[in-house]
Parts: C-alpha cells; structure tokens; sequence
C-alpha cells in the first residue's frame, strides 16, 4: 500500500502543474480523477487487500453493506454454497445461494447529519433512532464511502470507525443499513428454501475514497495503474485524448505487475483422491503400470 499523497505530487509534475502553484480547483480535480481511477482500478479484479470475511444474521442473511462481489459462502458445517441466479431453480448442487430482494427501507435515515471534515463524531436532531445501528453502514450524502457505525450514544449521536472522507456537513442527508443493501437466501437441488445456521461469507469490499494525502490506497505495491489510469484520465480532461491513448499498454501491463503481487490460492490445485498415488508393497500403482508396460513391450 502507498500513501496516496506521493501519487498526487507525481500527477501534478507530469502534468507541469506543481502541486506548490497549482491552483485550488485545479488540486480537487487531481483528487477527483485519482479517485475515479481507484475505483477503477478495485472493480477490475477481488484484490486480496479488499477481501473480508463475515458470518451473517441468521435467518435475516444481510449483507455487509460495503460489499461489492461475493467470493464464497459457507455454513456452520463449512459445506461450500454454489451460485444461482435467482429463486425455484433446479441446480446440479445440494446447497446454493442466491441475491434475494434487497433491503427496501433503511434501519434509519434522515436529513439533519452533521460531521467535521476528516471527523468521526456524528450528530443529528434525534435521527439515529435505532440503538441496533452499531457495525452497521452508514451513507452520508452523496459521499461515496461507506462507514462502519462504531459507537451509538443516543438517537442524536453515534461515532464511526473511520475519518469521513470529505468536508463539513451540516446538514446531510443519510441512510444507516442504506437502501439496495443485498440480502441472500438459500435452496437446495430442486429450488426448495434452506435455512442454513452460521452463514460465513467472504467478499471484496468498496474502500473509503481518498481525501487527504495521507490515506492509503489499499492495493498492492505502489499502485502503479492507480496512478496510470489517473493519468489517462487527467490527460482527457486538458483535451490530450491521443496521449490518453498511448498510456493503455502501459496500464495494462500495471495492471499484470499488480496482479502478480497478489497471494495465489492453491487450495482448488490440490489433488483428490481419484489422483492421488497408492503405494502398494513399496511401489506406487504409476510405477507398477510403468512397469507392466515395460514387461510386456519386452515381452
């Protein structure tokens, strides 16, 4: 990981904009396109940095709201879920799982937040009206980031885990648990309900978005297409649309070099029984079959 500050300085000089002269829209618009290549960026592949583990609600099955794609789900007897898309399907599978209707209504929402830039404290006028909103996700605004509800103190105060990623907000719109949060559910071969216990999931998270110069940009490395996809992007906007072009080899081959950073999981290489090598009176049933063949191309 790399802070994303040394990433914005780099920009600025490759633009012969110093960051010391550059004017101050000119530095947010820096900051914009740097996020919109992060977002890029994370949405291209489950980086390991971003995965996280979680055991769901029984019987309510909510998924964490800062979820972005599912890797794998287990239950208590850590027996594997399949993918289906959609409900009353047959499936070659004994146990599946599926997206079912996303939550509707938020646990809370109101329009009178308030929180300082960079802040962890939030206020409202006796909005937070559900004391059940600890490690639920709260959306602020527009704010593209997702923040886990660490403390509640009343309806008209609660804390989160993380520094809100953007400026002052007197009086903001949110949603605690926001409005499309996925909710899953199960069924068997034949497309008839489970209701399994102890729901274990493994999923790729959104990250938070980067504000100031010291938060980290939660990829391997440096980051280097992080900061080529800014870039190319930086370069369309001043109207260089032929230079953008020229640097897609170069993201793509950040991109591999990234990929090639992440830890590579084996565990579906390893070998099952119908492969695996019998030994029998010391020889191994492949060298008594070599050896059958040998006896009889002699024979």
């Amino acid at each position: 990981m790399i802070p994303c500050g040394v990433i914005i300085d780099e920009l600025h000089t490759q633009m012969t904009n110093p960051r010391d002269t550059a004017d101050v829209t000119y530095k947010k618009q820096v900051f914009q396109k740097l996020n919109e290549a992060y977002r890029d960026v994370c949405g291209s592949f489950p980086w390991t940095g971003l995965q996280k583990t979680t055991t769901l609600t029984d019987d309510s099955f909510i998924v964490p709201s800062d979820c972005r794609t599912i890797m794998r789900v287990y239950d208590d007897d850590k027996l594997a879920y399949s993918f289906m898309p959609g409900a009353n399907r047959t499936s070659p599978f004994n146990k599946n799982w599926y997206f079912d209707t996303a939550v509707a209504s938020p646990l809370a929402e109101g329009t009178s937040l308030a929180v300082d830039e960079y802040g962890t404290s939030l206020t409202s006028t006796a909005q937070f009206s559900t004391t059940t909103s600890v490690d639920e996700y709260i959306r602020i605004g527009s704010n593209p980031g997702l923040y886990l509800i660490d403390t509640w103190t009343s309806t008209s105060a609660l804390t989160i885990q993380d520094h809100f990623r953007g400026s002052n907000q007197a009086a903001s719109s949110f949603q605690i648990r926001p409005r499309g949060t996925q909710i899953l559910a199960f069924c068997d071969s034949v497309g008839d309900d489970l209701t399994p216990t102890g729901v274990e999931i493994t999923y790729v998270r959104n990250p938070l978005p980067l504000f100031r110069d010291d938060d980290m940009i939660e990829l391997p490395g440096y980051a280097p297409a992080v900061e080529i996809r800014a870039l190319q992007k930086l370069l369309a906007m001043m109207g260089f649309n032929q230079a953008a072009d020229r640097k897609k080899d170069d993201y793509h081959a950040a991109l591999s070099e990234m990929k090639a950073n992440e830890p590579q999981d084996t565990s579906i290489c390893q070998p099952t029984s119908m492969f695996r090598t019998r030994y029998m009176r010391g020889n191994s049933t492949t060298g008594s079959y070599v050896k059958g063949l040998s006896l009889i191309n002699n024979g």
